[in-house]
């Protein structure tokens, strides 16, 4: 056969439903969209445990040395590959009176700009101080608002959150001032992620020397209640939806075997009549690509849809491709298979057995 005849002979197939395309393609369809959702599910579930952690504070290290820590070294680190924000922290044993609260004074911090970075401060550019969420949400004042005081009146120019999820207590309830040209400060905290063992080292370089009386500096985790670390790889490489491309793979193929062997009849009458066995091999793959193809292409354009908006464009195709390139391979494999099956010496007895 030539190629156009072979051409005609499979547009004729699909058209006429011979191949069962439709069917064949609602299937095989349908396990992909499953097997993708079920993966594309197990890998929003680890974004969402990841972006918890860093928001929790988890991904935020913290070196505490009272009068230690050189607040433009600890600003630096926010220049290192992976760290989101780093900045210093003093905590004088200050305090801030509210007219309308005298009762609870505001114990007073003094940061550099990158330590409201690191505490996802909602902050303008009028300048003032920065309250805590619980803080300003006692003293009925917002950002931009005016905070009567003892000492007079001063502007409110942010707020950050601070919720009690399992970080270090104590600063819930902070009012927090430009550190202006304070150079020493007394922590240093700084979010990096992915989390790097390394950073302990770079914390303990934004340290002053210290004389033999000092407290030996303490690092810890800001908030340690959600564990030590993230292994966000584990998590990816043992999620049990992994196998979605194998299961994918195996069904293809068998369901390219029984599309075969659906049409046994027809195809051991077409060997009867002289048809050569590559010529009918090139008509069934192409037949089995009508059907394979659109499935895949639904399966690539939803991972894209689900993953592509976040940014992970790359992630999407990889997990489409892991389901879509395993399916389409059975499938074609299968046809193969099952026409190997098929034997010009059985046309009568498939005819019986139909």
């Amino acid at each position: 056969m030539t190629l156009p005849a072979i051409l005609r002979e499979v547009w004729r197939n699909v058209l006429s439903g011979t191949t069962r395309s439709v069917l064949l393609t609602s299937v095989l369809g349908a396990v992909c969209l499953v097997l993708l959702g079920a993966d594309l599910l197990a890998v929003r579930s680890i974004e969402s445990a990841a972006a918890a952690f860093r928001e929790a504070g988890g991904s935020t290290m913290t070196i505490v040395a009272s009068g230690r820590v050189d607040g433009a070294r600890c600003e630096a680190l926010g220049q290192v590959s992976g760290v989101r924000a780093a900045g210093a922290l003093a905590l004088p044993q200050e305090k801030l009176t509210a007219s309308s609260l005298p009762g609870a004074p505001l114990p007073v911090g003094y940061a550099t700009d990158g330590f409201l970075s690191v505490v996802h401060a909602d902050v303008d550019r009028g300048g003032g101080v920065v309250l805590s969420e619980d803080a300003a949400r006692t003293l009925g004042r917002l950002r931009g608002g005016v905070l009567e005081t003892t000492g007079g009146p001063t502007r409110v120019a942010g707020v950050f959150p601070y919720p009690v999820d399992g970080r270090r207590s104590g600063l819930g309830y902070l009012a927090v001032l430009p550190g202006g040209d304070r150079a020493v400060f007394d922590e240093c905290w700084v979010d990096v992620w992915p989390q790097d063992e390394r950073l302990q080292t770079l914390l303990f370089s934004t340290l002053l020397p210290a004389d033999e009386s000092t407290d030996d500096p303490a690092v810890g985790q800001l908030n340690a209640s959600l564990g030590a670390r993230f292994d966000g790889h584990a998590r990816f490489a043992d999620r049990i939806t992994r196998f979605g491309g194998v299961v994918a793979g195996v069904f293809a193929l068998l369901l390219g075997i029984a599309a075969v062997r659906a049409r046994r009849v027809e195809l051991a009458a077409a060997l009867h009549d002289r048809v050569r066995r590559s010529d009918l091999c090139s008509v069934s793959l192409l037949e089995a690509t009508a059907w394979v193809l659109p499935p895949l292409v639904v399966c690539m354009a939803t991972a894209m849809l689900v993953l592509g908006p976040s940014g992970d464009l790359l992630l999407a195709v990889v997990l489409g491709a892991r389901v879509a390139i395993p399916a389409g391979l059975g499938a074609l494999l299968g046809t193969v298979i099952g026409l190997s099956m098929t034997r010009e010496r059985h046309l009568f007895l498939y005819a019986k057995d139909r």
